[in-house]
């Protein structure tokens, strides 16, 4: 991966629904100047690459399965703009496990519960957290629900 961008890395995998940009979105405090994680994010570590793959095979699968598009709120956290917007202390974001998203039409329920029948059926192991917003997903490696 040395010399290599996210770009060239992440195009190798063949998705169909999320392109490599959107993967990479810092989340709407880092472009807020009125907010304290104003401009503190950064683009993931290439160590940390590979760690977001199966939550973006997860997103597929939704996207596929609701056939309406999907808009990502959060993806990869530094640990400085993490802590400024007041993140878990061990967010799954600054692993680059974690996205933040919601559907254009489905609810937040509606989308935590396919998800959550999608890993009971051994689609992924991790997190799912349900909010007014949306919904939050993970590959941590154990299950979790919130």
């Amino acid at each position: 991966m040395q010399g290599m961008s996210f770009e060239q890395f992440y195009a190798g995998f063949g998705f169909k629904y999320f392109t490599a940009a959107e993967i990479l979105t810092k989340g709407t405090s880092h472009v807020d100047p009125d907010d304290p994680g104003f401009g503190l994010n950064t683009d993931p570590p290439p160590e940390l690459w590979w760690n977001i793959i199966a939550t973006v095979r997860a997103l597929e699968w939704l996207r596929a399965d609701i056939d309406e598009p999907i808009s990502l709120l959060s993806g990869y956290r530094s640990p400085a703009y993490n802590k400024a917007i007041g993140g878990a202390a061990v967010s799954q974001h600054m692993n680059f496990t974690a996205l933040d998203f919601y559907a254009k039409s489905k609810s937040p329920g509606f989308c935590f519960n396919r998800l959550k029948y999608f890993r009971s059926q051994g689609g992924f192991t991790g997190g799912l957290g349900l909010y007014s917003w949306g919904v939050h997903v993970d590959t941590r490696g154990v299950n979790k629900d919130w």
